[in-house]
């Protein structure tokens, strides 16, 4: 169970890094940055209940 624990702080990092540099290539290059559904704000605000794979 421990190592499940390490797993998903390890896979939350990685993603806040992921939006963090989705955000800074925003600023650099505008409207004609391609968005990412999954990087919308709707989809990271989700309570964990609600996120697939979670009970």
């Amino acid at each position: 169970m421990k190592q499940w624990v390490k797993r998903e702080e390890q896979t939350n990092r990685a993603l806040q890094a992921t939006v963090g540099m989705y955000g800074d290539l925003q600023g650099i290059a505008g409207k004609t940055l391609q968005e990412i559904e999954g990087l919308e704000m709707r989809a990271l605000e989700a309570p964990v209940a609600e996120r697939p794979g979670k009970l």
